[in-house]
């Protein structure tokens, strides 16, 4: 049985009156993904997650992005995927990440592929535009239940800012 390992970045956008995540067009397939790394070698989960941010994102590992210690939610299980023809093993870890620095956010902001999105879209699988996202987000993020429908329509709270 084959061994899945993946690493799924949870960029929030908390700039705006309610939380969006980033989700990245794929050109090839018309899709919206999140960053997601295949583990490579002994590499951690979070390490996986930090060199796929700084090379999909072109940013600065070191001081443009801050990615969590501990992981979301850890999530193990064997079943079919979206997209997989068989049964695989599949270990997959959820990593919050905060971009924080304005020339960064900046950045990913003008890139043309890059959308954020609101919970309900993620969840739902497609945009309110009719853009999909790539089948794996959305079954991942359901089965791990780590982002909640209805998360962006609650405002964010600044009274702890």
């Amino acid at each position: 049985m084959e061994k899945v390992s993946l690493s799924i970045s949870l960029i929030r956008n908390t700039l705006q009156q309610s939380p969006r995540w980033l989700a990245r067009l794929n050109e090839k397939t018309a899709q919206l993904d999140f960053v997601i790394a295949h583990r490579l070698g002994l590499e951690s989960f979070r390490e996986a997650a930090i060199r796929e941010i700084a090379w999909e994102l072109r940013l600065d590992r070191n001081r443009d992005f801050l990615v969590s210690n501990m992981a979301q939610i850890n999530l193990e299980f064997v079943d079919q995927i979206p997209g997989g023809f068989d049964k695989q093993h599949v270990l997959t870890s959820f990593y919050n990440v905060e971009i924080y620095r304005t020339d960064a956010m900046n950045s990913v902001d003008i890139d043309s592929r890059n959308f954020w999105i609101r919970s309900d879209e993620i969840c739902n699988g497609v945009t309110d535009c009719g853009r999909r996202l790539n089948p794996i987000v959305p079954y991942l993020i359901n089965r791990a239940n780590v982002i909640r429908h209805w998360e962006s329509s609650q405002p964010i709270d600044r009274s702890q800012d």
